[in-house]
This record gives C-alpha cells, structure tokens and sequence, in this order.
C-alpha cells in the first residue's frame, strides 16, 4: 500500500509534541491532537537529517490551487506560536495545514473545512524550510 505523507523525524517529533499538549489540554472541539497523532502514525517518518524534496514540511512554503481555478495561492506551514494569517504563515493546526503536512507537490488534497465543505487543491510546488521565519520548537 503506498502511503501519501512523508515526515521528517524533526517535524514527527514537534508535531508528537504539540499533539500531547493539545491532548492534555482536552479541548473538546475538533480535537487537532488526535488528527496529528493520525497523520504521524500513517506517514512515513524519515531519518534524521534526511528530507525529501518536494514534500510539506514545518516551515515549508507552498504554492497551490483551488482545482478548477487558476488563481495560485502561497502560504508557509509553521508551528501554532508562529501563525500570522496577514503574512500567509499559517498553522500546522488549522484545517488546510493538516491537510497539506507531509503531502508531496503535484498531488491534489482535500480540505476539511469547518463549514462542512470540502475544498480540493493541487499542491503545485514546496519551497524547503523558510529559515527567516523561526525555529521548530514548541515554547
């Protein structure tokens, strides 16, 4: 069976993190702790030090598309305590940045939305981790 996300041992490890936060916490809403530790325990988790080219990671910036639309859209992928929505930085937590965590470029994804809608997108190009924005750590 061919799994469709790829993680890198730094990005299971932050999200392992914040999931058990999140857990702790108990927040009964839509729990985003129990759907990373779904997408950690489903992807293929690379060595240290090792990253594949062309997948969703923490910090990653991505071009995508709505499918049937032509407008291209950027955004980077960064821990909860980084978001800024004004600078396109957008949490891992959110329902587009679940989707896309540890997706490959070239692939279409759906999108969850809260308003019970379901968005599909084509993840057009991952630029590598955006070193100007901050460090992977959870405060």
């Amino acid at each position: 069976m061919k799994n469709e996300r790829c993680l890198t041992q730094n990005d299971a490890a932050t999200l392992s993190r914040i999931a058990e936060h999140l857990l702790r916490m108990g927040e009964v809403e839509v729990n985003a702790g129990e759907q990373l530790l779904d997408i950690i325990s489903t992807s293929i988790i690379l060595p240290v030090d090792v990253q594949r080219k062309g997948y969703v990671t923490l910090y990653s910036t991505i071009s995508y598309s709505p499918v049937g639309s032509d407008e291209v859209r950027k955004l980077t992928i960064v821990c909860p305590q980084d978001a800024n929505p004004q600078l396109a930085l957008i949490s891992a937590l959110t329902p587009i940045g679940l989707a896309l965590l540890g997706r490959k470029a070239l692939s279409t994804i759906e999108v969850n939305l809260p308003s019970k809608r379901i968005e599909k997108l084509k993840i057009l190009e991952v630029l590598p981790l955006d070193t100007n924005i901050g460090e992977l750590a959870l405060s």
